[in-house]
């Protein structure tokens, strides 16, 4: 008899997203985000089978959980929460792999030195934790002229909380962490025209 995994669907704050929790890890690097059934198709094999339902608009897979963001408010979790967790386990339990891909060779990076270092290892440590409970991640990409760029993946990407996530959580880090120069906070990933920071 093969490995039994126990999942929980969990919610996310955004109302799109569902998170589906195991108690062991999935990977113990890296995280990565497959927004079209063609990206799945090249790479998960996991991925690609989520995406068979048609309500799928992308699929997060993390260290110990897989984020399912769907297209609309219909259908509802109720109505497809179930279908989802059975593909989930089904595909881990006849130890099918996640992805067509070394995903440990591939997650390497070299940490980054000096102010960027700093502010990346901030957002690894003070951020990351809660964005991972929510079904989502939030990465530092990159620190030119006073601006902090992030990445966002997961549950964060179409999350209406997103804003407030950067502006009353990492910026009040990096305010705390270099009080004596303003630091902006931004993401290419939130369309700040549409939403606005509470």
């Amino acid at each position: 008899m093969g490995r039994v995994f126990d999942i929980h669907a969990v919610k996310s704050p955004n109302m799109l997203a569902m998170k589906f929790e195991l108690p062991s890890l999935l990977l113990t690097k890296g995280a990565y985000t497959f927004s079209s059934r063609g990206e799945a198709q090249e790479q998960s094999p996991l991925a690609t089978k989520l995406f068979g339902f048609d309500y799928v608009e992308s699929v997060f897979i993390a260290k110990n959980f897989v984020t399912v963001t769907k297209k609309a408010e219909e259908p509802t979790w109720d109505e497809i929460m179930i279908d989802i967790r059975i593909v989930i386990k089904k595909h881990l339990e006849d130890g099918e792999a996640l992805f067509n891909f070394d995903a440990d060779a591939f997650a390497h990076s070299e940490p980054l030195e000096g102010k960027a270092g700093k502010i990346q290892d901030l957002i690894k440590r003070h951020i990351q934790p809660a964005t991972w409970s929510d079904g989502g991640e939030i990465n530092f990409d990159s620190y030119a002229d006073g601006k902090v760029k992030v990445k966002l993946a997961g549950a964060c990407i179409t999350c209406p909380f997103a804003p407030r996530t950067l502006k009353h959580g990492v910026q009040v880090i990096l305010d705390r962490a270099f009080p004596d120069e303003k630091l902006e906070v931004t993401s290419d990933d939130i369309d700040w025209t549409k939403t606005q920071a509470q």
